[in-house]
Formats: structure tokens, sequence, C-alpha cells
């Protein structure tokens, strides 16, 4: 019993040891798996950090090698010589014209009518390019800051004469062509309107279309200054858009207007200060309305033949006022018949009487059809009345023209250069020495304009009939250095004209 007993406790004591020894080894195990883990974590993190330091330092390479490319790129656009730029000139750039396409049948000619010598403002209509969109970018000519200088900004600047700026971005040649008094709109009906009663209508175009805009005036921003929208009869007319096409009209409050057809002027007399004027400027005296009155616009298209100038018109004028009108506030109603012209302000105050400079098609209006565009501008100068006139060419790249015939290639397969693409010749041929062909004139001077230096890109782009890009703001748009060249391109063409000197 008793070797039984101390065989049972010698079991158990292996029990135990191998017991012990089993957990030992479980733990051994478990410590090591738990330090080969932690060891993985450790690299597995070291590895991310490293990666992640990796792809910092690759990134920061790449940007380092994109700069050093770029700087590469624009080391590469070398500055030329003067005498390289006139060899390229005289040498390697195509100076040959596409052939213009036919042109309408029109009233108008290109006969160019010698200036009269009268003093006038000038006005200039437009898109966006006109307006001046992207001119609010730095810059510097002969120490002067050009900052935000427009074409009208610059010509004004040159002449010193007040110049109008009437461009309105994003507007197509038909609009501009409305807001210019080109093209000529009617009331539907009688109405019967005071300063305090209006009258629904509609205003229709020649074939009887209902016409609607957004701006009657015509001045095509927000802040004019001036009351009114529009002369009905002689009246100067408040219009604002109704529904369903129709517009509301009445009398322009404390305004009673006199039609001086035989001037092409307009005279309104203000109640509230009992004063005459004439597009904004104040008229002193009674005296001064009858001088005015008296002086005649000469037909000028027959002096270069000798022939004798038209006389004053007799007909269909309206009598200058005899004595101050009275008070116009509450005046009595009026009755207007209908088929009645209805002008925008702008078309009367402004391209009646002021040398006009007009620029249009780039945002379309006129279907891709040159006829039509020519029309457009025949019809702003025939029925405004104005003599003296410059007509502002596209200033796209050729490729990027909205003329969708067009490309940087003639029909040759050469690249245009500064030859006239088919719209250009078309205005030329159509306006003669009234057109302003402005992306050649600065491809040939707009660096030189602005004191800047021409590069070799500049010259690969002049071959493509491109302007520089230094005179860009974007694809379509001048900077500030664009719109002084292009205004001082506009200038010199102003002075061979004899508008000014």
């Amino acid at each position: 019993m008793k070797d039984m007993l101390r065989l049972g406790n010698n079991d158990r004591k292996k029990y135990i040891i191998i017991s012990a020894t089993a957990v030992l080894v479980i733990a051994l195990i478990t410590v090591s798996i738990i330090a080969v883990q932690l060891k993985h974590s450790k690299n597995k993190k070291k590895n991310v950090e490293e990666t992640t330091v990796h792809t910092m330092m690759v990134q920061e390479t790449t940007v380092q090698e994109t700069t050093e490319e770029d700087t590469t790129q624009e080391e590469s656009a070398e500055v030329v010589d003067r005498e390289v730029v006139e060899e390229f000139f005289e040498n390697e750039i195509s100076t040959e014209n596409e052939e213009a396409f036919e042109l309408p049948p029109r009233q108008l000619t290109d006969e160019f009518i010698p200036y009269d010598g009268q003093k006038r403002e000038i006005t200039c209509y437009g898109d966006s390019m006109m307006a001046g969109a992207g001119s609010t970018t730095e810059g510097k000519v002969n120490g002067i800051d050009i900052y935000g200088w427009t074409t009208p900004v610059t010509i004004e600047n040159m002449t010193n004469i007040p110049t109008h700026n009437l461009g309105g971005s994003g507007e197509d040649s038909s609009y501009i062509t409305f807001r210019a008094g080109g093209t000529k709109v009617y009331i539907d009906r009688d109405i019967t309107i005071s300063e305090t009663d209006s009258a629904i209508a509609r205003i229709i175009d020649e074939d009887g279309n209902v016409f609607k805009a957004d701006d009657y005036s015509g001045y095509g921003f927000d802040y004019d200054p001036y009351p009114g929208d529009m002369y009905i009869n002689g009246y100067l007319c408040d219009v604002d858009n109704a529904e369903d096409g129709y517009v509301s009209i009445k009398l322009t409050k404390g305004y009673a207007a006199y039609d001086n057809r035989a001037d092409y002027s307009v005279v309104i007399y203000e109640s509230d200060t009992a004063t005459y004027s004439r597009q904004g400027a104040d008229i002193k005296a009674e005296s001064d309305i009858v001088t005015e009155y008296d002086t005649v616009i000469k037909e000028t298209e027959s002096q270069t033949s000798g022939e004798k100038p038209m006389e004053k018109p007799t007909e269909n004028v309206t009598e200058k006022p005899t004595e101050k009108p009275t008070d116009t506030s509450g005046m009595e109603k009026v009755t207007i018949s209908g088929g009645t012209q209805a002008m925008t302000r702008a078309s009367q105050e402004r391209s009646a009487k002021d040398i006009l400079i007009l620029e249009m098609g780039s945002n379309g209006g006129w279907e891709n059809d040159y006829q039509q565009l020519i029309l457009q501008y025949d019809n702003i100068i025939l029925n405004s009345g104005c003599k003296y006139y410059i007509i502002v060419g596209d200033t796209d790249d050729p490729a990027d023209s909205a003329d969708g015939y067009q490309g940087a290639y003639d029909s040759d397969g050469n690249y245009v250069g500064i030859g006239d693409t088919s719209w250009e010749a078309a205005l030329r041929l159509a306006y003669g020495d009234h057109f302003f062909n402005t992306r050649t004139y600065m491809i040939q001077n707009g660096l030189s304009d602005c004191g800047l230096d021409t590069t070799t890109d500049d010259l690969e782009n002049f071959k493509k009939g491109n302007i520089s890009e230094q005179l860009r703001y974007d694809w379509t748009h001048f900077n500030c250095y664009g719109y002084y060249s292009k205004g001082i391109g506009v200038y010199k063409k102003g002075v061979e004209l004899g508008y000014w000197s």
C-alpha cells in the first residue's frame, strides 16, 4: 500500500512538473508571438512612414522638376532683337489676303466723306471687347499706370475728346444694332399717355414681329444717370416690359422733348430746374436753341464732286418752340398714333451726333453670314445719319474666331499671318478706309505700343495670325496692355480719317 502511495506521489510530481513546463513553454511561445507582432507592427509603421516620406520627396521632386520644366519653357521663349523682328515681318510671315465674301446689295458704299470739322464727341458700341473685360490687370506704359484701361479710355486720353463706352458684355450683333439705332421699331397701336397714365402696347419691327429688349434706352448699363428710355413722336418716354410681350409706356416725369430732326438732335426742357438741355449739356438761353435749330448738317457726300449741298429739309420737321414751355409737371395726356417709330435714347443722343466706333460680331447675331453682319453695320450708320465712323475688326485669333469657316490656314494651306482673313477682307471691301483691322495691327504694333519685348513664342504665334499672349487676358479678351494698344490703333485710324489730330 505504501509503495502504491509512493508511486502515486511520484506520478503527481511528474504531472506537476510536466504541467509547469507546458505552461512555461506556452508562456514563452505567447511572449515570442507578441514580440514578433510588435516588431512587425513597428516595421509596418516604419515602412508607412518611410513610404509617406518617400512620396512627399517624390512630390517635392516632381514639383521641382515641373517648376524647372516651366522655367525651362519660359526660358525657351527668348527675347529677340528688333532687327530679327523686322526681318521676320519682311520675309517670314504671310501678307496674302484671302478672298472676300460677296457683299450684299446695299445703299451704303465705302466712299470716304471728309470730316466737316465740327466739334463732336465719340461713342463706342460693342460687346465685352469694347466694354473691357479683362482690363483690370496690372500694367505700366512709359511710367503711366494703365490698370483698368479700356479701348475707349485710351482713345479719350489720346484725343482729349469725351468718349462714351457703350459696350455690353455678351451682346450679339443684332442687339447692338438695336441699341445703336440700326433696327427700326414701332408701337403697334394708338396710345394715350401722360406722366402718370401709362398705356400698354407692343413694340414691333419692320416685319411686324414683336420686339423685346432688356434695356430700351440703348445705353446698355444699369448706372445710366439720365431719365427716360425712348423717344416716341418727339416725347421722351419710360418703357418697361410687361407680360406676354407687351410694354408699358408713359411720359418721362418732368421732361418735355422736342424733335429736332433738322439737325439730328433733341432738346429737352426740365420743369424742375426750368432749363433746357441737349445731350446732357446745358443750354443757357433760348437764343442758343434757335442757333442750334438754324444750324443744318450739310450733306458732304457731294463735296468731292463739287455738287451743291442739299438744302435744309422742310418736311416732317417739328417746329421749334417759340417760347419756354409751360410747367410740364402733370402735363396733359398726349395721343401717339400706332406705327410711330420708337427710338432708343442712345441712338438719338449719341449715334445721331457723335463719331461712332463700332465693333460687333464675336458673339454671333449674324447667323455666320457676312452679308447680314455688313447690313447691320450699314443700318446703324444710315439710320443714325452718321457720316463719321470706324468699323473695328475682330480681335480673336483666326482659329478661335466666331466665323465657323475660318482657321489658322489660308486656302493654300499656309498660315494666315498678317493677311486679311475672309471676314476682314469683306469688311475692308465694304468700308474701305473706315475699316480698322485690329488683329493685324496688334500683331505688328501691339508689343511696341506697350514697350514689351518680342519673344520667339510671339513670332511663332504671329506666323499663325495670332496676337501675342502678352496682350491677352484669356483666349479672347485682352489685358490692359491689349486694350491700350487697340486704343492706340483706333486713335491712329481716326487721325488718318481726319476726325482728330
